[in-house]
């Protein structure tokens, strides 16, 4: 539930890092977010909850995903749905325990994440929740679709939008992976409080 890099923090760099987070997570809820339709947005969300998942664990990126949308909405209270802040603090939780129990290198654990994520949630879990938005905003709870009818009709569309999205979200997270190797490396080779380890003699 939390990174190996994580737990190596002490306790105020702990509260350090989720408030940066946080921070982070509510300007790619405002500032960053861009309105395309009603249901599709340009954002940055994916990469701040995949960093979160790759430094904190998912515990914490879960946190940071939940916290940014509802401070996001208390400061811009425009469109909110709580399921969407919900699905997005799923997918960090779902990174970070990824990268934090699957074998192989980083690289090969970000290409895995990011097509399950992409199926369980982009396609998947988001495209239901979008349906129950409708259901309950636009049609005032009228029935007037079914599901997969309105799927058909709305989710190719919708894909193209948030495929390009999650894309660009998941080029961004490959182009930053060796500079996280190098600081969690970094750290890695310290103690907790911040000393050096000393190096072990071998034999």
């Amino acid at each position: 539930m939390f990174s190996k890099y994580f737990l190596s923090l002490s306790a105020s760099r702990k509260i350090a890092y989720l408030a940066v987070f946080v921070a982070l997570s509510v300007v790619a809820n405002t500032v960053l977010d861009i309105d395309v339709t009603p249901q599709n947005k340009i954002t940055f969300t994916y990469f701040v909850c995949f960093l979160a998942a790759y430094l904190l664990g998912g515990a914490p990126a879960f946190l940071v995903a939940f916290l940014g949308d509802a401070l996001g909405y208390l400061i811009m209270p425009d469109g909110i749905y709580w399921f969407y802040g919900l699905t997005l603090a799923l997918f960090a939780l779902t990174a970070g325990l990824l990268l934090r129990y699957l074998p192989g290198s980083v690289y090969l654990k970000t290409g895995i994440v990011c097509a399950v994520c992409y199926v369980v949630f982009t396609v998947c879990l988001n495209s239901l929740v979008n349906y129950t938005y409708v259901l309950k905003f636009v049609w005032d709870g009228e029935v007037r679709k079914s599901l997969w009818v309105y799927l058909a009709g709305f989710l190719p569309p919708r894909l193209a939008i948030q495929t390009a999205v999650y894309a660009g979200n998941f080029v961004l997270c490959f182009s930053l992976l060796p500079l996280l190797g190098r600081l969690t490396g970094r750290a890695a080779g310290k103690h907790a409080d911040g000393k050096p380890q000393e190096k072990q003699e071998n034999g």
